[in-house]
């Protein structure tokens, strides 16, 4: 049950591509991606970052827990962690909140070893889904593992965050109180 009494009705993903995100100082490439390399996206060296803005939706349950993670893959074998940087700012609209100082999260994760294997890594610690009409800012950067890093071309494809969803695919109201006035 969430914090209004309704139940839950399933999982979704709030998506940012991150072809048309906002680069940032060390920009990733856009490069020739897959088998054919007819296709390009965004191939990230360590220290490349991009932003990346997300808007949250009216189907949200406020108060359950939501997880981000990265979708990416390699052009080669490695199987060293790829690790990931997310710094993120979340204030609720309406004149209601103010953005606070960013929380950083750390995601890392072997390559699977096989060239272009989807991967998918995910917090699994989460964090409380914000009021709808918020806005969450984020810059995720590829960063150094501490160890001996993936050298195979690294490409960071979607930025996704998992939200809690309710059994409605709206609100009644657009605006604070979005459930009864």
């Amino acid at each position: 049950m969430s914090a209004y009494g309704t139940s839950i009705d399933g999982w979704k993903d709030l998506r940012a591509s991150l072809v048309g995100a906002g680069l940032g100082v060390a920009a990733p490439s856009l490069t020739a991606f897959g088998p054919s390399g007819t296709i390009k996206q965004l191939s990230f060296g360590v220290l490349d970052e991009v932003y990346v803005g997300l808007h949250w939706d009216h189907d949200v349950m406020p108060g359950t827990t939501a997880y981000v993670h990265v979708h990416w893959t390699t052009d080669g074998t490695s199987t060293n962690t790829v690790k990931w940087e997310l710094k993120l700012s979340t204030a609720a609209g309406h004149n209601t909140a103010n953005f606070p100082a960013d929380t950083t999260i750390a995601l890392e994760e072997a390559a699977q070893g096989t060239a272009w294997r989807h991967m998918i890594t995910e917090d699994t610690v989460g964090f409380t889904i914000p009021e709808i009409d918020s806005l969450t800012f984020i810059r995720l950067k590829r960063v150094t593992n501490g160890g001996t890093n993936n050298t195979d071309t690294v490409f960071g494809l979607f930025l996704d965050i998992h939200y809690q969803s309710g059994p409605y695919y709206g609100t009644p109201y657009r605006s604070p109180n979005f459930y009864f006035q």
